[in-house]
C-alpha cells in the first residue's frame, strides 16, 4: 500500500518520470519487504508453539534473538544506500529516471530499521494471538503515509524522495 500511494500521488503531482523513478524500485521493495515478513512469519511459529506451551522462557529468548537480527537487518540501511544506484542499474532502470530512482530508493532505506522493527514487533503480537492491533497499527501508518505523500510532494512539492521519507516516518510511527 505504502508504494501504491507514493505511486499515484507522485504520479499525479510530478508527472511520469517520477512514477517511473517510484516504480522502477518496487520490486526491490517487495523482495525486501517479502524477506522480512518471511522471517518474522516463520519465528513467529516458534513465538505461538512456546506460548502456547506457556514456555515464557523460551519464548522471551526467541523474541529477543528476532528483535537482535532486526538491529543487526538495521545494517540494510548503509547496504542499501550504498548499493542503490548498483542495484537500480542491474534492472535496467532508465538513465533518465536514475538520479530520482536512486533519490526515492536511499531515502526509502533511512526508514529500512523502523519498517523491519515495525514487521517483527507485529509478528510477535500475532504469534499470541492479536490479530487485532497489528491491523489497527497498519491502518494508522496508512493513512499517515497518504497524509504525508500528499503533504510534502502535493503542497511543499519536496521531490521523488519526500514520498519515500513520508513512507519511512509513517512506518516510524506505526513501529512506535
Amino acid at each position: 500500500l505504502y508504494n501504491t500511494a507514493d505511486s499515484l500521488i507522485v504520479g499525479n503531482f510530478l508527472g511520469s518520470e517520477a512514477l517511473a523513478a517510484v516504480s522502477s524500485s518496487g520490486n526491490l521493495i517487495f523482495l525486501m519487504v517479502g524477506l522480512v515478513n518471511g522471517i518474522s512469519m516463520g519465528a513467529g511459529v516458534v513465538i505461538a508453539r512456546y506460548f502456547g506451551a506457556k514456555d515464557y522462557d523460551r519464548m522471551q529468548k526467541t523474541i529477543h534473538t528476532l528483535l537482535a537480527f532486526g538491529l543487526v537487518a538495521g545494517a540494510l540501511t548503509v547496504i542499501g544506500m550504498t548499493l542503490s544506484p548498483v542495484m537500480l542499474r542491474l534492472m535496467d532502470t532508465p538513465e533518465t529516471v536514475l538520479p530520482n530512482s536512486i533519490s526515492y530508493f536511499r531515502t526509502y532505506f533511512t526508514g529500512s530499521l523502523a519498517f523491519v522493527l515495525y514487521n517483527i514487533c507485529m509478528g510477535i503480537l500475532q504469534a499470541v494471538g492479536d490479530s487485532r492491533h497489528p491491523l489497527q497499527y497498519l491502518i494508522i501508518s496508512s493513512i499517515v503515509n497518504i497524509a504525508l505523500d500528499l503533504l510534502f510532494v502535493g503542497v511543499f512539492h519536496m521531490g521523488v524522495g519526500s514520498a519515500a521519507a513520508a513512507t519511512a516516518l509513517s512506518q516510524l510511527v506505526s513501529m512506535s
